[in-house]
């Protein structure tokens, strides 16, 4: 909604400008203005100045309350990724524990192939009936 705001501010700023920049060349093709005319550009200056001042003004409220939602959110990043790096220490931290629980059963498995070897050897070959 502010950068909405913000951009309907530029544009009239903008035409405001175009505005004072048609009254310039309309007093430049003219050269031969009577004073009520020039009485009037000058009060129509004068409302253009006072009314891009006011826009300015507005542009700055804007442009504060932006960054101040900037820097909110940035500040709103910073913690979603403190709180993931602790997350991927923790989940870090499980995957060692499961290695280390995956490396004990391998040797447990190992241990247990070894003594099914030895029992194969010692037991006779008889059919059990």
């Amino acid at each position: 909604m502010h950068k909405g705001l913000l951009v309907w501010n530029i544009t009239l700023t903008i035409v405001l400008v175009g505005g004072l920049l048609a009254g310039y060349f309309y007093i430049k093709n003219y050269n031969t203005c009577t004073e009520e005319e020039l009485s009037t550009l000058r009060q129509h200056v004068d409302e253009l100045t006072v009314v891009m001042a006011q826009q300015s003004e507005v542009i700055n409220e804007h442009a504060q309350i932006i960054n101040g939602r900037m820097e909110s959110m940035n500040e709103e990043v910073a913690a979603a990724i403190e709180k993931n790096d602790k997350l991927i220490r923790e989940m870090n931290g499980l995957i060692k524990e499961y290695q280390q629980v995956i490396n004990t059963s391998a040797t447990y498995f190992d241990e247990i192939l070894d003594n099914l070897k030895k029992l194969s050897r010692t037991m006779p070959e008889e059919p059990i009936s």
